[in-house]
């Protein structure tokens, strides 16, 4: 039998899965009234790097520029390169000024993994025919 691991959606302290409140930051766990895509900003925060991947994934889909400087804080706080590139493929997704510039940077690092370099300018190169 598998064991569900609960976190708290603000401060992403493991809680009890029955929990009504968070016992580090005291949040109401049975009220959540963030829209989808502020619960999707904060799961960019979450311990679980898969989560992050699917936040960032989704984030990219729905094309929200309020996204763009979470996922640039991601991008150069993370050392996770699969991380890094779902990040880049969602800012090309997503476009604008910042996350040009995010995938310009990144495209020409040298201390970036080629994995993200190469999602940096396929982004890039996406947004430039679009």
């Amino acid at each position: 039998m598998s064991v569900i691991t609960s976190f708290c959606p603000y401060c992403w302290a493991e809680v009890d899965a029955n929990a009504t409140t968070c016992p580090h930051c005291h949040a109401l766990l049975t009220q959540d009234n963030r829209e989808y895509v502020e619960k999707l900003i904060a799961a960019l925060h979450h311990p679980d790097p898969l989560t992050q991947r699917r936040a960032a994934y989704i984030l990219g889909l729905l094309g929200d520029e309020r996204a763009v400087p979470a996922l640039c804080s991601l991008l150069m706080a993370t050392d996770d390169p699969y991380l890094q590139a779902e990040v880049v493929t969602a800012l090309g997704a997503i476009g604008g000024p910042q996350a040009e510039v995010a995938l310009n940077e990144v495209s020409e690092s040298n201390i970036r993994s080629v994995i993200v370099r190469r999602a940096a300018r396929q982004a890039l190169m996406r947004l430039k025919t679009t």
